[in-house]
């Protein structure tokens, strides 16, 4: 695939913002040390100095650097200069929130974004990349767990139910959105507080007949410890157990409208109980994600537990142990970075 960035907009003193396909590209390595510190994908791809040459154009950074330096104004001149050569251009969005662009001819990949959102020629999810934690906790082989008749519901995390921390959290909440609307904020908040809505959708699994629950509930982010976050501290290593030891993990959005710990569950081989918010996963329109596993949007939280029992009850042993293995697959195929851009490329293809 041809793409075309406009050079003079990257400054490598902001490397850390620049797509991250020209990121691959735009560099001194060999092709070897390419593959080692980005995967094989970026073959796929060649940048081309002029954009009449390209299939699709690249927005050279990230939203994010355009929208936190004040530059929108050149995000909009790039833009423009796709509209002009009738192409299409790729716009990538980092961090929580929602980049909040609307453009018929944008094809927006964001990690914070909503499904809901429309005026996009495509929108679409970005994983959360990670290591293969397979490989690091597991020594790459699959920890299958045979079908229980009551499931196993696993969480480690925070949500914290202090009435004090969720008063402070809360009105912090409702400050951001308030200078947000007033135009004193640039990037749009959470429409809710995000650690009292986790300890609520867990209080709907617990003291259920119909599921057990596996819950290490931790009043601060990463046990309070930011200090280790080595892959063996103590609570990275109880995170992890928490997922291989549960039939199921609920998966939750944090202070982004995405879960890390979904990415997390899928590439240790387990199943994840998807906890929707109108979340914009990857290629929503290609993954038939709601078959897969779980899916519980947040009208129906009040029968969540029930939801779950009734997934797992269809379930033989059979199909509860290949739908471990499916999952791990789904990591596999479609969330590391050679599965995303193999996907990514053949969407925009299809759109173009």
């Amino acid at each position: 695939m041809k793409v075309y960035a406009d050079y003079s907009h990257y400054h490598g003193k902001n490397r850390y913002f620049l797509n991250n396909i020209h990121k691959a590209l735009w560099n001194d390595r060999s092709p070897e040390e390419r593959d080692q510190v980005y995967g094989n994908w970026w073959r796929g791809f060649e940048s081309v100095p002029n954009v009449s040459d390209a299939d699709v154009v690249l927005l050279t950074n990230t939203w994010n650097y355009y929208l936190d330096h004040g530059l929108i104004s050149q995000a909009e001149e790039e833009i423009r200069l796709a509209q002009q050569h009738k192409k299409k251009i790729v716009v990538f969005c980092g961090g929580d929130a929602p980049a909040n662009l609307i453009q018929p001819n944008v094809i927006l990949f964001e990690m914070g974004g909503y499904r809901s959102v429309q005026g996009l020629a495509y929108h679409s999810g970005i994983p959360f990349f990670l290591r293969d934690l397979l490989t690091i906790y597991c020594g790459g082989q699959l920890q299958f767990r045979t079908k229980p008749e009551v499931p196993v519901l696993g969480f480690c995390g925070q949500s914290d139910s202090s009435f004090l921390f969720n008063i402070f959290r809360k009105t912090r909440n409702l400050y951001q959105k308030l200078l947000y609307r007033l135009g004193l904020r640039k990037w749009q908040p959470p429409p809710f507080e995000t650690v009292s809505f986790r300890r609520r959708v867990l209080h709907q699994f617990e003291g259920s007949g119909l599921v057990k629950t596996n819950f290490r509930l931790r009043r601060q982010y990463h046990a309070g410890n930011n200090r280790d976050k080595s892959d063996f501290s103590p609570q990275r290593l109880d995170f992890i157990q928490n997922i291989l030891n549960s039939d199921y993990t609920v998966c939750i959005r944090g202070g982004g409208n995405f879960s890390i710990r979904f990415y997390e569950t899928l590439s240790l081989g387990k199943i994840p109980i998807f906890v929707d918010t109108d979340c914009l996963l990857p290629f929503p329109d290609k993954i038939p994600y709601q078959q897969i596993f779980p899916w519980i949007n947040v009208e129906d939280l009040p029968r969540a537990a029930e939801i779950v029992a009734d997934f797992h009850s269809r379930l033989s042993n059979q199909d509860f142990i290949h739908l471990q293995r499916m999952c791990r697959q789904l990591w596999e195929e479609h969330f590391t970075p050679n599965g995303f851009y193999k996907d990514f490329q053949e969407k925009v293809y299809e759109i173009i």
